[in-house]
Protein backbone atom coordinates (compact mmCIF):
# COMPACT_ATOMS: atom_id res chain seq x y z
CA UNK A 1 0.00 0.00 0.00
CA UNK A 2 2.85 2.30 0.94
CA UNK A 3 4.43 1.49 -1.97
CA UNK A 4 1.36 2.98 -4.50
CA UNK A 5 1.12 6.24 -2.70
CA UNK A 6 4.89 6.66 -3.42
CA UNK A 7 4.14 5.99 -7.11
CA UNK A 8 1.54 8.52 -6.78
CA UNK A 9 3.22 11.30 -5.22
CA UNK A 10 6.50 10.61 -7.50
CA UNK A 11 4.32 10.77 -10.58
CA UNK A 12 2.88 13.91 -9.38
CA UNK A 13 6.17 15.14 -8.34
CA UNK A 14 7.16 14.53 -11.85
CA UNK A 15 4.00 16.41 -13.50
CA UNK A 16 4.92 19.50 -11.14
CA UNK A 17 8.18 19.39 -12.82
CA UNK A 18 7.58 18.70 -16.21
CA UNK A 19 5.01 21.87 -15.87
CA UNK A 20 7.70 23.98 -14.09
CA UNK A 21 10.20 23.31 -16.88
CA UNK A 22 7.98 23.60 -19.90
CA UNK A 23 6.53 26.88 -17.87
CA UNK A 24 10.17 27.93 -17.33
CA UNK A 25 11.14 27.27 -21.15
CA UNK A 26 7.68 29.35 -22.21
CA UNK A 27 9.04 32.45 -20.12
CA UNK A 28 12.70 32.13 -21.59
CA UNK A 29 11.32 32.39 -24.96
CA UNK A 30 8.71 35.11 -24.21
CA UNK A 31 11.47 37.03 -22.66
CA UNK A 32 13.74 36.29 -25.51
CA UNK A 33 11.07 37.80 -27.84
CA UNK A 34 10.18 40.73 -25.39
CA UNK A 35 14.21 41.49 -25.62
CA UNK A 36 14.44 41.06 -29.52
CA UNK A 37 11.35 42.94 -30.17
CA UNK A 38 12.50 46.23 -27.79
CA UNK A 39 15.89 45.88 -29.60
CA UNK A 40 14.13 45.76 -33.21
CA UNK A 41 12.14 48.22 -32.15
CA UNK A 42 13.66 51.03 -34.84
CA UNK A 43 16.56 48.94 -36.09
CA UNK A 44 16.95 46.57 -39.51
CA UNK A 45 16.34 43.21 -37.57
CA UNK A 46 19.22 41.72 -35.57
CA UNK A 47 20.97 38.92 -37.80
CA UNK A 48 19.37 40.19 -41.03
CA UNK A 49 20.92 40.25 -44.06
CA UNK A 50 20.74 41.62 -47.84
CA UNK A 51 22.71 39.59 -50.46
CA UNK A 52 24.62 38.45 -47.73
CA UNK A 53 25.66 41.58 -46.50
CA UNK A 54 24.95 41.98 -42.81
CA UNK A 55 22.78 45.47 -41.96
CA UNK A 56 21.12 43.87 -38.40
CA UNK A 57 21.28 46.53 -35.82
CA UNK A 58 21.77 49.44 -38.59
CA UNK A 59 19.00 52.06 -38.81
CA UNK A 60 17.45 53.17 -42.15
CA UNK A 61 20.03 55.67 -42.66
CA UNK A 62 22.95 53.61 -42.20
CA UNK A 63 21.58 50.91 -44.01
CA UNK A 64 21.17 53.17 -46.90
CA UNK A 65 24.93 54.23 -46.80
CA UNK A 66 26.24 51.22 -46.14
CA UNK A 67 24.33 49.92 -49.70
CA UNK A 68 25.37 53.14 -51.36
CA UNK A 69 28.82 52.08 -50.65
CA UNK A 70 28.27 48.19 -52.12
CA UNK A 71 27.27 50.24 -54.67
CA UNK A 72 30.31 52.01 -55.24
CA UNK A 73 32.36 48.68 -55.35
CA UNK A 74 29.74 46.94 -57.75
CA UNK A 75 30.23 49.72 -59.99
CA UNK A 76 33.48 48.42 -60.82
CA UNK A 77 32.57 45.02 -61.83
CA UNK A 78 32.52 43.95 -65.95
CA UNK A 79 30.15 42.18 -67.71
CA UNK A 80 30.54 40.40 -70.87
CA UNK A 81 27.81 40.77 -73.01
CA UNK A 82 28.22 38.01 -75.71
CA UNK A 83 26.55 36.86 -79.31
CA UNK A 84 28.10 34.70 -81.22
CA UNK A 85 32.07 35.60 -82.01
CA UNK A 86 31.12 38.78 -80.45
CA UNK A 87 31.79 39.95 -77.32
CA UNK A 88 31.48 43.92 -75.09
CA UNK A 89 32.44 44.32 -72.07
CA UNK A 90 30.33 46.76 -70.02
CA UNK A 91 29.96 47.81 -66.46
CA UNK A 92 26.87 48.20 -64.57
CA UNK A 93 27.05 52.14 -64.78
CA UNK A 94 27.16 51.99 -68.26
CA UNK A 95 23.78 49.43 -68.50
CA UNK A 96 22.17 51.96 -66.27
CA UNK A 97 22.27 49.33 -63.51
CA UNK A 98 22.41 49.93 -59.72
CA UNK A 99 21.25 49.33 -56.24
CA UNK A 100 18.46 50.89 -55.36
CA UNK A 101 20.02 51.36 -51.93
CA UNK A 102 16.85 53.72 -50.26
CA UNK A 103 14.43 50.83 -50.96
CA UNK A 104 16.48 48.13 -50.50
CA UNK A 105 16.73 49.63 -46.66
CA UNK A 106 12.62 50.54 -46.48
CA UNK A 107 12.25 47.01 -47.47
CA UNK A 108 14.36 45.41 -45.14
CA UNK A 109 13.25 47.60 -42.22
CA UNK A 110 9.74 46.42 -42.90
CA UNK A 111 10.73 43.18 -42.80
CA UNK A 112 9.16 42.07 -39.26
CA UNK A 113 8.13 45.27 -38.41
CA UNK A 114 4.89 46.59 -40.49
CA UNK A 115 2.73 43.18 -40.10
CA UNK A 116 -0.19 43.41 -37.55
CA UNK A 117 0.00 39.94 -36.95
CA UNK A 118 2.34 39.88 -33.83
CA UNK A 119 2.74 36.38 -34.71
CA UNK A 120 4.00 36.52 -37.98
CA UNK A 121 6.04 39.64 -36.93
CA UNK A 122 8.09 37.64 -34.08
CA UNK A 123 8.65 34.88 -36.41
CA UNK A 124 9.95 37.59 -39.23
CA UNK A 125 12.30 38.77 -36.31
CA UNK A 126 13.60 35.16 -35.43
CA UNK A 127 14.32 33.92 -38.50
CA UNK A 128 16.28 37.01 -38.68
CA UNK A 129 18.03 36.32 -36.02
CA UNK A 130 19.12 33.01 -37.44
CA UNK A 131 20.63 34.68 -40.51
CA UNK A 132 17.82 34.95 -43.19
CA UNK A 133 19.49 37.14 -46.13
CA UNK A 134 16.99 39.52 -48.41
CA UNK A 135 17.67 39.76 -52.10
CA UNK A 136 19.05 43.39 -53.45
CA UNK A 137 16.38 45.39 -55.15
CA UNK A 138 18.23 46.63 -58.50
CA UNK A 139 17.12 49.43 -60.49
CA UNK A 140 17.70 49.45 -63.91
CA UNK A 141 17.23 52.39 -66.61
CA UNK A 142 15.25 51.00 -69.44
CA UNK A 143 16.37 54.20 -71.45
CA UNK A 144 19.60 54.18 -70.59
CA UNK A 145 20.28 50.58 -71.24
CA UNK A 146 18.65 51.43 -74.67
CA UNK A 147 20.73 54.47 -75.76
CA UNK A 148 24.05 52.13 -74.58
CA UNK A 149 23.21 49.06 -76.88
CA UNK A 150 21.91 51.32 -80.08
CA UNK A 151 25.46 53.08 -79.95
CA UNK A 152 27.81 50.24 -78.75
CA UNK A 153 25.69 47.44 -80.20
CA UNK A 154 24.09 48.86 -83.26
CA UNK A 155 25.79 45.94 -85.57
CA UNK A 156 23.24 42.99 -83.82
CA UNK A 157 20.15 45.55 -82.47
CA UNK A 158 18.21 47.26 -84.78
CA UNK A 159 15.18 48.16 -83.20
CA UNK A 160 11.95 49.08 -85.62
CA UNK A 161 11.87 52.51 -87.25
CA UNK A 162 7.89 53.53 -87.05
CA UNK A 163 6.85 55.63 -90.14
CA UNK A 164 7.39 59.31 -89.75
CA UNK A 165 7.16 62.38 -91.34
CA UNK A 166 9.57 64.51 -91.92
CA UNK A 167 9.84 68.89 -92.69
CA UNK A 168 10.83 69.38 -96.09
CA UNK A 169 12.46 73.21 -95.74
CA UNK A 170 12.52 73.38 -99.58
CA UNK A 171 8.98 72.41 -100.57
CA UNK A 172 7.58 73.50 -96.94
CA UNK A 173 5.56 70.66 -96.77
CA UNK A 174 6.14 67.25 -94.68
CA UNK A 175 7.03 63.90 -96.67
CA UNK A 176 6.74 60.52 -95.00
CA UNK A 177 9.78 58.61 -93.78
CA UNK A 178 8.34 54.60 -94.82
CA UNK A 179 8.56 52.12 -91.20
CA UNK A 180 11.76 49.43 -91.17
CA UNK A 181 11.11 46.07 -89.18
CA UNK A 182 14.30 45.26 -86.78
CA UNK A 183 16.00 42.74 -85.17
CA UNK A 184 16.64 43.29 -81.43
CA UNK A 185 18.24 41.60 -78.48
CA UNK A 186 15.66 40.01 -76.28
CA UNK A 187 15.81 42.45 -73.52
CA UNK A 188 13.22 40.13 -71.45
CA UNK A 189 16.24 37.37 -71.61
CA UNK A 190 19.53 39.57 -71.14
CA UNK A 191 17.39 41.31 -67.89
CA UNK A 192 16.77 38.22 -66.53
CA UNK A 193 20.39 36.65 -67.15
CA UNK A 194 21.31 40.11 -66.01
CA UNK A 195 19.80 39.46 -62.54
CA UNK A 196 21.06 36.44 -61.89
CA UNK A 197 24.54 37.50 -62.62
CA UNK A 198 23.87 40.48 -59.97
CA UNK A 199 23.29 37.79 -57.59
CA UNK A 200 26.11 35.42 -58.18
CA UNK A 201 29.16 37.60 -58.82
CA UNK A 202 31.26 35.00 -60.27
CA UNK A 203 28.90 34.92 -62.96
CA UNK A 204 30.02 37.81 -65.26
CA UNK A 205 28.96 36.00 -68.84
CA UNK A 206 25.70 37.03 -70.66
CA UNK A 207 24.63 35.21 -73.72
CA UNK A 208 22.82 37.48 -75.98
CA UNK A 209 20.11 36.22 -78.07
CA UNK A 210 17.68 38.40 -81.11
CA UNK A 211 14.08 38.59 -81.75
CA UNK A 212 12.30 39.93 -84.73
CA UNK A 213 10.67 44.01 -83.99
CA UNK A 214 8.08 45.09 -86.19
CA UNK A 215 7.34 48.55 -86.51
CA UNK A 216 3.72 49.65 -85.01
CA UNK A 217 3.16 52.75 -87.70
CA UNK A 218 3.06 52.04 -90.77
CA UNK A 219 3.45 54.35 -93.86
CA UNK A 220 -0.54 54.70 -95.00
CA UNK A 221 -0.95 55.24 -91.33
CA UNK A 222 0.39 58.65 -90.99
CA UNK A 223 -2.28 60.40 -93.00
CA UNK A 224 -3.87 61.84 -89.59
CA UNK A 225 -1.24 63.50 -88.34
CA UNK A 226 -0.20 65.16 -91.59
CA UNK A 227 -3.55 66.38 -92.01
CA UNK A 228 -3.27 67.45 -88.42
CA UNK A 229 -0.23 69.41 -88.33
CA UNK A 230 -1.08 71.22 -91.42
CA UNK A 231 -4.26 72.43 -90.33
CA UNK A 232 -2.44 73.91 -87.31
CA UNK A 233 0.02 75.12 -89.65
CA UNK A 234 -2.50 76.85 -91.08
CA UNK A 235 -3.78 78.81 -87.94
CA UNK A 236 -0.79 79.88 -86.87
CA UNK A 237 0.96 82.18 -84.66
CA UNK A 238 -0.49 81.40 -81.46
CA UNK A 239 -0.64 84.30 -79.16
CA UNK A 240 1.03 83.67 -75.83
CA UNK A 241 -0.76 86.24 -73.07
CA UNK A 242 -0.98 86.98 -69.53
CA UNK A 243 -3.46 88.43 -67.57
CA UNK A 244 -2.72 92.17 -65.92
CA UNK A 245 -4.97 93.69 -63.55
CA UNK A 246 -5.98 97.84 -64.62
CA UNK A 247 -5.08 99.98 -62.41
CA UNK A 248 -8.36 102.04 -62.77
CA UNK A 249 -10.72 98.67 -62.16
CA UNK A 250 -10.59 95.41 -60.54
CA UNK A 251 -10.88 94.20 -64.19
CA UNK A 252 -7.94 92.10 -66.43
CA UNK A 253 -6.75 92.35 -69.60
CA UNK A 254 -5.13 90.11 -71.78
CA UNK A 255 -1.07 91.18 -72.32
CA UNK A 256 0.61 89.31 -75.87
CA UNK A 257 4.36 88.40 -74.84
CA UNK A 258 4.83 86.50 -77.32
CA UNK A 259 3.72 84.36 -80.70
CA UNK A 260 4.40 80.99 -81.59
CA UNK A 261 5.34 80.64 -85.16
CA UNK A 262 5.87 78.39 -87.79
CA UNK A 263 9.31 77.79 -86.95
CA UNK A 264 8.84 78.06 -83.09
CA UNK A 265 5.96 75.27 -83.39
CA UNK A 266 8.33 73.16 -85.67
CA UNK A 267 10.87 72.68 -82.82
CA UNK A 268 8.47 71.86 -80.25
CA UNK A 269 6.46 69.26 -81.88
CA UNK A 270 7.07 65.46 -82.55
CA UNK A 271 5.65 62.24 -83.86
CA UNK A 272 5.06 59.25 -81.79
CA UNK A 273 2.83 55.98 -82.05
CA UNK A 274 -0.79 56.69 -80.16
CA UNK A 275 -4.20 54.87 -79.92
CA UNK A 276 -6.29 54.26 -83.34
CA UNK A 277 -9.90 55.98 -82.11
CA UNK A 278 -11.49 53.87 -84.53
CA UNK A 279 -9.22 50.66 -83.66
CA UNK A 280 -7.76 50.69 -80.16
CA UNK A 281 -5.87 47.70 -80.70
CA UNK A 282 -4.15 49.83 -83.62
CA UNK A 283 -1.38 52.44 -83.16
CA UNK A 284 -1.11 55.40 -86.16
CA UNK A 285 1.35 58.22 -86.17
CA UNK A 286 0.17 61.53 -83.48
CA UNK A 287 1.54 64.40 -82.73
CA UNK A 288 2.85 65.20 -79.35
CA UNK A 289 4.69 68.23 -77.79
CA UNK A 290 7.81 67.48 -76.31
CA UNK A 291 7.64 68.62 -72.31
CA UNK A 292 11.51 69.37 -71.95
CA UNK A 293 11.39 71.82 -75.41
CA UNK A 294 7.76 73.96 -74.11
CA UNK A 295 9.90 74.07 -70.55
CA UNK A 296 12.76 75.55 -72.24
CA UNK A 297 10.63 78.17 -74.17
CA UNK A 298 8.89 79.14 -71.12
CA UNK A 299 12.29 79.56 -69.10
CA UNK A 300 12.96 81.89 -72.30
CA UNK A 301 9.89 83.82 -71.51
CA UNK A 302 10.38 84.68 -67.69
CA UNK A 303 13.00 87.91 -68.44
CA UNK A 304 9.87 89.42 -69.66
CA UNK A 305 7.23 88.31 -67.50
CA UNK A 306 8.71 87.60 -63.86
CA UNK A 307 8.92 90.71 -61.63
CA UNK A 308 10.32 91.50 -57.73
CA UNK A 309 7.76 93.18 -55.64
CA UNK A 310 8.48 96.68 -54.54
CA UNK A 311 7.57 97.53 -51.17
CA UNK A 312 5.97 100.99 -50.18
CA UNK A 313 8.98 103.42 -49.49
CA UNK A 314 8.61 105.78 -46.36
CA UNK A 315 9.64 109.69 -45.95
CA UNK A 316 9.34 111.99 -42.86
CA UNK A 317 6.87 114.89 -43.38
CA UNK A 318 6.16 117.60 -41.31
CA UNK A 319 7.21 115.54 -38.57
CA UNK A 320 4.91 112.50 -39.51
CA UNK A 321 5.38 109.09 -41.78
CA UNK A 322 4.30 110.01 -45.45
CA UNK A 323 4.54 107.16 -48.59
CA UNK A 324 6.78 108.60 -50.92
CA UNK A 325 6.72 105.10 -53.32
CA UNK A 326 3.70 103.01 -53.87
CA UNK A 327 4.17 99.48 -53.20
CA UNK A 328 3.88 97.48 -56.34
CA UNK A 329 2.90 93.05 -56.37
CA UNK A 330 5.40 91.20 -57.98
CA UNK A 331 4.56 88.67 -60.77
CA UNK A 332 6.14 85.06 -61.39
CA UNK A 333 5.12 82.44 -64.21
CA UNK A 334 4.76 79.15 -63.61
CA UNK A 335 6.61 77.06 -65.80
CA UNK A 336 5.75 73.50 -64.95
CA UNK A 337 1.92 74.13 -64.50
CA UNK A 338 2.47 75.74 -67.99
CA UNK A 339 3.54 72.86 -70.06
CA UNK A 340 -0.06 71.37 -70.20
CA UNK A 341 -1.38 75.05 -70.92
CA UNK A 342 1.10 75.38 -73.99
CA UNK A 343 1.02 71.32 -74.92
CA UNK A 344 -3.04 72.01 -75.00
CA UNK A 345 -3.11 75.46 -76.83
CA UNK A 346 -0.56 74.31 -79.74
CA UNK A 347 -2.99 70.94 -80.50
CA UNK A 348 -6.34 72.94 -79.95
CA UNK A 349 -5.13 76.02 -81.96
CA UNK A 350 -6.04 78.43 -79.37
CA UNK A 351 -4.86 81.21 -77.76
CA UNK A 352 -2.55 80.94 -74.62
CA UNK A 353 -2.82 82.71 -71.52
CA UNK A 354 -0.13 81.73 -68.87
CA UNK A 355 -0.64 81.30 -65.51
CA UNK A 356 1.32 83.42 -63.57
CA UNK A 357 1.49 84.16 -59.69
CA UNK A 358 1.78 87.31 -57.76
CA UNK A 359 4.20 88.14 -54.84
CA UNK A 360 2.98 90.60 -52.22
CA UNK A 361 5.68 93.10 -51.36
CA UNK A 362 6.55 93.13 -47.87
CA UNK A 363 5.52 96.66 -47.00
CA UNK A 364 2.49 97.34 -48.99
CA UNK A 365 0.71 100.88 -49.16
CA UNK A 366 -2.35 99.69 -47.60
CA UNK A 367 -0.91 97.99 -44.58
CA UNK A 368 1.65 100.62 -43.64
CA UNK A 369 -1.08 102.37 -41.06
CA UNK A 370 -2.18 98.89 -39.51
CA UNK A 371 1.43 98.20 -39.06
CA UNK A 372 1.82 100.79 -36.34
CA UNK A 373 4.47 102.15 -38.81
CA UNK A 374 3.74 106.39 -37.59
CA UNK A 375 7.00 107.50 -36.84
CA UNK A 376 10.54 108.07 -37.20
CA UNK A 377 12.24 106.18 -34.47
CA UNK A 378 15.99 106.77 -35.10
CA UNK A 379 18.46 107.18 -37.53
CA UNK A 380 22.39 105.89 -38.13
CA UNK A 381 24.82 106.98 -40.47
CA UNK A 382 28.15 106.42 -41.22
CA UNK A 383 30.72 107.54 -44.37
CA UNK A 384 32.43 104.93 -46.47
CA UNK A 385 34.57 107.44 -48.44
CA UNK A 386 38.05 106.18 -49.62
CA UNK A 387 36.76 102.72 -49.37
CA UNK A 388 37.99 100.54 -52.42
CA UNK A 389 35.91 100.11 -55.55
CA UNK A 390 35.32 96.40 -54.21
CA UNK A 391 34.45 97.20 -50.64
CA UNK A 392 32.01 99.89 -52.45
CA UNK A 393 30.36 97.21 -54.42
CA UNK A 394 30.16 94.59 -51.43
CA UNK A 395 28.91 97.51 -48.99
CA UNK A 396 26.09 97.99 -51.78
CA UNK A 397 24.95 94.34 -52.35
CA UNK A 398 24.75 93.71 -48.70
CA UNK A 399 22.57 97.04 -47.48
CA UNK A 400 20.14 96.14 -50.06
CA UNK A 401 19.51 92.87 -48.35
CA UNK A 402 17.88 95.02 -45.45
CA UNK A 403 16.16 97.07 -47.00
CA UNK A 404 12.17 97.29 -46.33
CA UNK A 405 12.83 94.33 -43.50
CA UNK A 406 10.00 94.29 -41.02
CA UNK A 407 10.23 93.02 -37.55
CA UNK A 408 7.46 92.01 -35.53
CA UNK A 409 6.52 93.54 -32.25
CA UNK A 410 9.21 91.01 -29.41
CA UNK A 411 11.01 89.66 -31.98
CA UNK A 412 14.62 89.39 -32.22
CA UNK A 413 16.79 91.18 -35.44
CA UNK A 414 19.90 88.81 -36.59
CA UNK A 415 21.90 90.57 -38.67
CA UNK A 416 23.47 87.58 -40.27
CA UNK A 417 20.49 85.63 -40.76
CA UNK A 418 19.11 88.12 -42.82
CA UNK A 419 23.16 89.11 -44.19
CA UNK A 420 22.46 85.15 -45.56
CA UNK A 421 25.26 83.47 -47.78
CA UNK A 422 28.41 85.90 -48.60
CA UNK A 423 30.60 84.56 -51.63
CA UNK A 424 30.77 84.94 -55.28
CA UNK A 425 27.53 83.45 -56.07
CA UNK A 426 26.07 86.35 -54.23
CA UNK A 427 27.77 88.67 -56.31
CA UNK A 428 30.34 89.46 -53.19
CA UNK A 429 33.79 90.50 -54.35
CA UNK A 430 37.20 89.74 -52.06
CA UNK A 431 37.89 92.77 -49.98
CA UNK A 432 39.91 93.12 -46.51
CA UNK A 433 38.56 92.00 -43.38
CA UNK A 434 39.74 91.36 -40.06
CA UNK A 435 40.59 87.48 -39.12
CA UNK A 436 43.15 85.58 -37.03
CA UNK A 437 45.63 88.31 -36.20
CA UNK A 438 45.40 89.02 -39.45
CA UNK A 439 43.73 91.79 -42.12
CA UNK A 440 42.92 89.23 -45.01
CA UNK A 441 40.78 89.70 -48.73
CA UNK A 442 37.48 87.79 -47.92
CA UNK A 443 34.32 87.53 -50.55
CA UNK A 444 32.18 90.51 -49.01
CA UNK A 445 35.00 92.77 -46.83
CA UNK A 446 33.09 95.87 -46.05
CA UNK A 447 30.05 94.81 -45.28
CA UNK A 448 31.10 95.19 -40.93
CA UNK A 449 30.30 99.10 -42.39
CA UNK A 450 26.43 98.11 -42.80
CA UNK A 451 26.32 95.92 -39.60
CA UNK A 452 27.97 99.32 -37.62
CA UNK A 453 25.42 101.47 -39.07
CA UNK A 454 22.71 99.03 -38.31
CA UNK A 455 24.33 99.55 -34.71
CA UNK A 456 23.98 102.91 -34.75
CA UNK A 457 20.37 103.02 -35.96
CA UNK A 458 19.36 100.18 -33.48
CA UNK A 459 21.18 102.28 -30.59
CA UNK A 460 19.60 105.80 -31.80
CA UNK A 461 16.10 104.28 -31.95
CA UNK A 462 16.04 103.04 -28.67
CA UNK A 463 15.79 99.48 -29.28
CA UNK A 464 17.69 97.02 -27.09
CA UNK A 465 21.22 95.18 -28.18
CA UNK A 466 21.39 92.00 -27.16
CA UNK A 467 24.78 91.25 -29.24
CA UNK A 468 27.22 93.42 -30.55
CA UNK A 469 30.98 93.03 -30.59
CA UNK A 470 33.59 95.42 -31.33
CA UNK A 471 36.14 95.34 -34.03
CA UNK A 472 40.06 94.75 -33.18
CA UNK A 473 41.47 97.34 -34.11
CA UNK A 474 40.20 101.48 -34.79
CA UNK A 475 39.21 101.52 -38.64
CA UNK A 476 38.85 104.66 -40.17
CA UNK A 477 35.34 104.05 -41.36
CA UNK A 478 33.97 103.80 -38.61
CA UNK A 479 34.62 106.96 -36.81
CA UNK A 480 33.92 108.00 -33.90
CA UNK A 481 35.54 104.91 -32.34
CA UNK A 482 33.09 103.02 -29.70
CA UNK A 483 29.86 102.86 -32.13
CA UNK A 484 30.91 100.32 -34.03
CA UNK A 485 30.09 96.86 -34.82
CA UNK A 486 31.91 93.72 -36.13
CA UNK A 487 30.26 90.38 -37.42
CA UNK A 488 31.10 87.57 -39.40
CA UNK A 489 28.90 84.81 -40.52
CA UNK A 490 27.59 82.64 -38.34
CA UNK A 491 29.52 84.37 -35.33
CA UNK A 492 30.26 87.36 -34.30
CA UNK A 493 26.71 88.76 -34.95
CA UNK A 494 24.36 92.15 -33.88
CA UNK A 495 21.62 91.48 -32.85
CA UNK A 496 18.82 93.85 -31.21
CA UNK A 497 15.16 93.22 -29.69
CA UNK A 498 12.00 95.23 -30.74
CA UNK A 499 10.81 95.44 -27.74
CA UNK A 500 8.06 98.21 -28.96
CA UNK A 501 4.50 98.08 -28.92
CA UNK A 502 4.17 97.68 -32.77
CA UNK A 503 6.33 96.39 -35.71
CA UNK A 504 9.20 98.69 -36.99
CA UNK A 505 10.28 99.08 -40.38
CA UNK A 506 14.24 99.78 -41.28
CA UNK A 507 14.60 100.90 -44.77
CA UNK A 508 18.04 101.85 -46.17
CA UNK A 509 19.54 104.37 -48.53
CA UNK A 510 23.27 105.27 -49.94
CA UNK A 511 23.89 109.13 -50.87
CA UNK A 512 27.78 109.31 -52.58
CA UNK A 513 29.50 107.81 -49.81
CA UNK A 514 27.16 108.22 -47.34
CA UNK A 515 25.31 104.79 -45.68
CA UNK A 516 21.67 105.49 -43.77
CA UNK A 517 19.57 102.98 -41.88
CA UNK A 518 16.31 104.23 -40.39
CA UNK A 519 14.10 102.39 -38.56
CA UNK A 520 10.52 103.37 -38.43
CA UNK A 521 7.99 102.71 -35.77
CA UNK A 522 5.16 103.58 -33.02
CA UNK A 523 6.73 106.19 -30.87
CA UNK A 524 6.79 105.00 -27.31
CA UNK A 525 10.29 106.68 -26.08
CA UNK A 526 12.68 109.07 -25.46
CA UNK A 527 16.12 108.13 -25.88
CA UNK A 528 19.59 109.61 -24.53
CA UNK A 529 23.43 108.33 -25.71
CA UNK A 530 26.58 109.52 -23.90
CA UNK A 531 29.52 109.11 -26.06
CA UNK A 532 30.89 107.40 -27.59
CA UNK A 533 34.00 108.76 -25.42
CA UNK A 534 37.51 107.50 -26.28
CA UNK A 535 40.33 107.06 -23.60
CA UNK A 536 43.57 105.21 -22.72
CA UNK A 537 44.70 106.29 -26.46
CA UNK A 538 48.19 105.23 -27.03
CA UNK A 539 50.94 106.01 -29.62
CA UNK A 540 50.62 102.48 -31.44
CA UNK A 541 46.91 103.57 -32.12
CA UNK A 542 45.52 101.11 -29.74
CA UNK A 543 42.70 102.99 -27.32
CA UNK A 544 39.27 102.46 -25.50
CA UNK A 545 36.11 103.75 -25.96
CA UNK A 546 32.43 104.38 -23.96
CA UNK A 547 28.98 104.23 -25.27
CA UNK A 548 26.18 104.51 -23.31
CA UNK A 549 22.37 104.62 -24.23
CA UNK A 550 19.51 105.17 -21.51
CA UNK A 551 16.10 104.89 -22.56
CA UNK A 552 13.06 105.89 -20.77
CA UNK A 553 8.95 106.34 -21.51
CA UNK A 554 7.33 108.71 -22.40
CA UNK A 555 6.38 109.99 -18.61
CA UNK A 556 10.45 109.86 -17.95
CA UNK A 557 10.46 107.15 -16.25
CA UNK A 558 13.65 104.40 -16.79
CA UNK A 559 12.86 101.35 -19.24
CA UNK A 560 16.65 100.34 -19.18
CA UNK A 561 20.04 101.68 -19.42
CA UNK A 562 23.35 99.87 -21.17
CA UNK A 563 26.58 100.63 -21.65
CA UNK A 564 29.29 99.70 -24.58
CA UNK A 565 32.94 99.30 -23.93
CA UNK A 566 35.10 98.81 -26.78
CA UNK A 567 39.18 97.89 -26.42
CA UNK A 568 40.51 98.54 -29.70
CA UNK A 569 44.43 97.15 -29.92
CA UNK A 570 47.01 98.61 -32.28
CA UNK A 571 46.09 98.42 -36.00
CA UNK A 572 50.32 96.80 -35.96
CA UNK A 573 48.88 93.73 -34.45
CA UNK A 574 46.87 92.53 -37.80
CA UNK A 575 49.21 93.26 -40.96
CA UNK A 576 47.40 93.24 -44.06
CA UNK A 577 48.32 90.16 -46.75
CA UNK A 578 48.55 90.43 -50.25
CA UNK A 579 44.92 89.39 -51.92
CA UNK A 580 45.48 85.45 -53.16
CA UNK A 581 42.02 86.00 -55.14
CA UNK A 582 43.36 88.48 -57.51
Amino acid sequence: MQIEISKKKLNRLVRLKNILVGMVIFLIILIFFVVLNIFNFDKINLGLKVAGIKIGGLNIVSTEEKLNAVNEEFGKRNFSLNYENNSWQVSPEKLGITIDAAKTSLTAFAYGHNNKNIVLNSWQQLKSFLGKSLPIIWKIDEKKMEEFLQVNLGSIHRPAQNATLVYDTKNQDFSVLPEKDGIIINRLKMNKDLEESIADSEKNNIQLSLIEEKSEVKESETEKAHKKVNEIIKMLPISINILENNKDSTETTKKEIDKIGKEEFLNLIAFEPVSDSENPNNKILGIIIDQEKVKNYLTSLTPSINQEPIDAKLTIKDGKVAIFALSQDGIKLEIEDNIPNISAGILENQDIILKTTKTKATITTESINNLGITALLGRGVSNFAGSPSNRVHNIKIATARFNGTLIKSGEEFSFNDILGEVGPEQGYEPELVIKKNKTVPEYGGGICQVSTTAFRVAINSGLKVTERFAHAFPVKYYNPQGFDATIYPPSPDLKFINDTPANILLQTKIFGTELTFEIYGTEDRIVKIDGPKQYDIKEDGSMKAILTQEVYDKDGNLMFKKTFYSNYKSPSLYPVERNPLE
